[in-house]
């Protein structure tokens, strides 16, 4: 009985752990963690841990950004469905690495 409950506990753990690096760089809904890999214009591509590019449009008078934006920095993108940027955030102490 009780090996049975420690397999069903490290099932259990296990899952988890996959689930949590699931979701590593996508923080929450309409959040993207990754590093800036192109700038063209108002259109900004990160691309996640994941190796997928994801690009966003940037509007300077709507978007909200912490800092200047340059192709290598780590960002934090807050962006709507249609790929709008709402926010964009630089992690600090990132540049590039």
């Amino acid at each position: 009985m009780k090996k049975g409950l420690a397999y069903l506990l490290v099932a259990v753990v296990m899952t988890m752990g996959l689930v949590t690096v699931g979701f590593a760089n996508k923080v929450e809904d309409g959040i993207i963690k990754g590093k800036v890999i192109k700038i063209e214009g108002d259109m900004v591509t990160v691309m996640d841990g994941h190796k997928k590019k994801h690009t966003f449009h940037v509007d300077k008078h709507a978007t909200k950004t912490d800092g200047f934006l340059e192709v290598g920095l780590d960002v934090l993108v807050d962006a709507d469905k249609s790929g709008h940027a709402n926010a964009i955030r630089i992690e600090p102490g990132k540049m590039g690495e």
